[in-house]
């Protein structure tokens, strides 16, 4: 039996964030929420990249294939890293990988919920759409965590050198978000691992030519 093909969502988002990109690929797909996300959002507990993956590993089978966009990029490597017997392949889309304290000084000024909300309101819409009034709390926590990970970041060398998964690295080069180093860097930490540059493409997966994105999950 094919084990269904598991999308796991960036920050800020929700498993309602990688249903356009599932739908485009055969087979049986899950799109969990981490929680505190989504449907979850009430979920108040402190957020960790190894606690979102004792979540996702605990409902699923072995030898699963995980797509993970951005943060959930990160998380399915992680999972691949301490859940060997779980994952067949790891396809990660848009992952950061330098975190410092300086790399993670600069993301959490854009994780303002007042700012937000006065500059870039259709974004807070569009967080109350997917966490509803819990969207502030979502954005705040995300902040504490990407501040821990510039201090401790989880997936170091050694990390890395465990994931045994066959592992495909996306990056879309028009992505000012990650860059092309930190992913060849990752590339060249994890045994046998593929990486590819998808042309014309941002960090925002909304933005992105998802049928071509598509092309990769197998």
């Amino acid at each position: 039996m094919t084990q269904p093909i598991i999308f796991l969502h960036g920050a800020l988002g929700s498993g309602a964030q990688m249903q356009p990109l599932a739908q485009l690929v055969s087979g049986t797909v899950v799109c969990p929420d981490f929680y505190g996300h989504g449907a979850l959002a009430s979920d108040e507990t402190p957020y960790r990249i190894a606690a979102f993956t004792a979540q996702i590993a605990e409902s699923m089978e072995d030898g699963s294939t995980v797509f993970g966009y951005s943060m959930g990029g990160y998380v399915a490597l992680y999972l691949a890293a301490n859940y060997p017997s779980k994952v067949r392949k790891v396809i990660t889309l848009a992952t950061k990988f330098d975190w410092n304290p300086i790399s993670a000084a600069a993301e959490v000024r854009m994780l303002n919920p007042d700012k937000v909300l006065e500059k870039i309101p259709a974004f807070a819409k569009q967080l109350e759409k997917q966490h509803g009034a819990y969207w502030p709390n979502v954005m705040h926590r995300t902040a504490a965590m990407v501040l821990e990970m510039g201090e401790q970041p989880p997936l170091t060398v050694d990390v890395l050198a465990k994931v045994q998964a066959e592992v495909v690295l996306l990056r879309g080069d028009a992505d000012t978000m990650v860059g092309a180093e930190e992913t060849k860097w990752a590339q060249s930490k994890i045994r046998g691992a593929a990486a590819f540059e998808l042309p014309n493409q941002p960090h925002v997966l909304a933005k992105m030519n998802l049928e071509l994105v598509a092309h990769y999950v197998v």
